[in-house]
């Protein structure tokens, strides 16, 4: 099965979220440091469905983000290690048709912990699409403004972000798509100060980026699509150039990186690794895949359609099941670690008339190709 026979994929559908009437609700569930134990499901959020979480992120146990949209608005919910809130927001502009957050960010530095959120929508007013980025000023989520992109004139138009990424303090990269006769893939590097766009992307006919990650503002990487196949980006600190990779039938919807030379990247079928020099494939136990964390090259999770999950220790992968409660209706979109020893957390979201369905329980020895 793949993602989109239940729910979209990040891969197929823009940062506007239509739930449709009702039956669909974000889940998130969390796995001790212990990576043999049990996933477990927190205590439920205080906001009626529908809803749908697309990203998470954390610092700390007690400092989880994960954000989505809920009734035709974007959300962001917080984890403070016992309950789930609401931070303040500003309210939707009129005009925006489907807001929602795709992507969120998250670091701790200092005193304080800087925060960001990407999405978009679309602008009836305007007639296109439009990006949203979010900070959180430890009170208070604020709209910033985005860039516009070259050629471009007046707002920010034409285009949407998918995700974000923190590489250091006040340093941060967000990626995303274009439409139109300006279709290309986007990328958008904060300073601290003011977002700007990236110049010298690859020319990509049909591109998108979809998700990204960065071991530091020397080392980001970032993946998506190239038409319906995977597509793979790296930036050195000074130009973004794209990486040769195997042929994937899907879209590469995450990406994570355990180290400058241990990444990981996923979607639909396949995953792929980085040793610091090229990119295998590698075989893994599930057929449809969403995420992908790497917590240590010896402790990497998947997640994917009808609840699939799968976990590596380095030599091998095992299916795992999810909780019980789930019955394995959920479609997990996005994963996140507090590195090294806190939990590893991931979020998705499910149709909750779906039915019941069993999944077989089987080991494989990792394998490269």
């Amino acid at each position: 099965m793949t993602p989109s026979d239940d729910l979209p994929s990040p891969a197929e559908r823009s940062p506007v979220v239509n739930p449709g009437p009702g039956g669909v609700e974000g889940v998130a569930m969390l796995l001790a440091p212990d990576p043999r134990s049990p996933w477990r499901l927190p205590p439920p959020f205080a906001i009626e469905a529908p809803h749908v979480l697309s990203a998470v992120a954390a610092t700390s146990p007690d400092d989880v983000w994960a954000v989505g949209q809920a009734r035709g608005r974007p959300l962001a919910l917080h984890w403070n290690g016992s309950s789930w809130s609401v931070p303040p927001g500003p309210p939707s502009p009129a005009a925006l048709v489907g807001p929602g957050l795709e992507g969120v960010t998250a670091r701790r530095h200092s005193a304080a912990t800087e925060v960001i959120a990407v999405g978009g929508a679309y602008d009836r007013l305007l007639g296109a699409e439009v990006p949203l980025l979010r900070h959180w000023d430890g009170a208070f989520w604020t709209d910033l403004a985005a860039p516009v992109l070259p050629g471009g004139t007046g707002v920010a138009r034409d285009y949407v972000l998918t995700d974000v990424t923190l590489v250091a303090p006040g340093r941060a990269w967000a990626v995303g798509h274009a439409f139109g006769r300006a279709a290309r893939l986007v990328a958008l590097f904060w300073n601290g100060e003011s977002w700007h766009v990236a110049e010298g992307l690859p020319d990509v006919p049909q591109g998108k980026l979809l998700a990204v990650t960065g071991t530091s503002p020397h080392d980001v990487w970032a993946t998506g699509a190239a038409g319906r196949s995977g597509l793979i980006v790296h930036f050195d600190g000074r130009t973004w150039r794209r990486s040769p990779s195997p042929t994937t039938r899907s879209p590469l919807t995450d990406v994570s990186a355990a180290a400058p030379d241990d990444v990981w990247c996923a979607g639909g079928g396949t995953v792929l690794r980085w040793n610091g020099r090229k990119w295998t494939r590698i075989k893994v136990p599930i057929g449809s895949v969403n995420t992908v964390t790497a917590v240590s090259p010896t402790n990497v999770w998947l997640g994917g359609a009808r609840g699939d999950l799968a976990h590596y220790d380095g030599h091998r992968w095992t299916w795992v099941p999810g909780p019980d409660e789930l019955r394995d209706t959920a479609v997990w979109q996005a994963s996140t670690a507090t590195h090294p020893t806190g939990p590893t957390w991931m979020v998705g979201s499910r149709r909750t008339s779906d039915p019941v369905t069993a999944s077989p329980h089987h080991t494989t020895t990792a394998h490269e190709t």
